[in-house]
């Protein structure tokens, strides 16, 4: 049995209960756990804790973790499986940026411990406060609410809230900054971690995580660029 971390509430990515799950995030735990002979079972983990010291309670941990310097200290990755950027998706009503300059007029919102979050702290630096939130459903409805005007996250995630519920947003007006790898986490000196990227090499040969993008989210490259 893999015991496989997902943070449920994150559009196209996981979603649903921890016993019928579904989204990105899933599959890919369930194509793991076939190229390694095994069955998959789910257990919920806040993306926040992922980095903390401390026993973890699953084998590998799918949760759109982009591979930092700072972050393998703490953890191993896996190989990289997926790449995306950072993206902005606008409230109702608010006229979609056209650059970075005009992103940073608005009122924007991030979640704790991201690379949206940390984005936006050093690289946009808006002109006012930044909203902070523990979760992408809440950043979300502040979003639906107008509480924010931009909620900076991974593309992926934003595409698939968009198409969701498009009524409740406004568009997804743009991404920006690196292309981001995301790498499955793992226990700090976790014995799987050969076998698991072995079985990675092969579901990444076949294109399985393109497929998977593609039916979760969509295409990114019809999301504009912004500078």
């Amino acid at each position: 049995m893999l015991t496989v971390g997902i943070e449920l509430g994150n559009p196209g990515f996981a979603e649903g209960t921890v016993a019928h799950p579904n989204g990105f995030s899933v599959d890919m735990g369930r194509a793991l756990a076939r190229r390694l002979g095994l069955r998959e079972r789910y257990t919920a983990y806040p993306f926040g804790r992922l980095f903390l010291p401390g026993a973890k309670p699953y084998d590998v941990a799918f949760e759109f973790v982009t591979i930092l310097p700072s972050r393998k200290r703490l953890v191993d990755f896996s190989i990289p499986y997926f790449a995306a950027r950072q993206a902005v998706l606008v409230s109702r009503g608010t006229p979609a940026p056209t650059s970075l300059a005009a992103l940073r007029k608005l009122q924007v919102c991030g979640k704790e411990a991201t690379t949206g979050l940390a984005f936006i702290e050093n690289k946009l630096r808006p002109d006012t406060l930044v909203l902070e939130y523990p979760s992408a459903p809440e950043a979300l409805h502040a979003l639906s609410k107008g509480i924010c005007d931009g909620f900076v996250f991974d593309l992926p995630a934003l595409m698939a809230a968009k198409r969701a519920h498009p009524s409740l947003y406004g568009a997804v007006a743009g991404q920006f900054g690196p292309t981001e790898h995301y790498g499955a986490v793992l226990p700090k000196g976790s014995a799987l971690r050969p076998r698991v990227n072995a079985a990675l090499r092969s579901i990444v040969g076949s294109g399985i995580p393109t497929q998977l993008g593609r039916k979760h989210f969509g295409s990114q490259q019809t999301v504009p660029v912004l500078h």
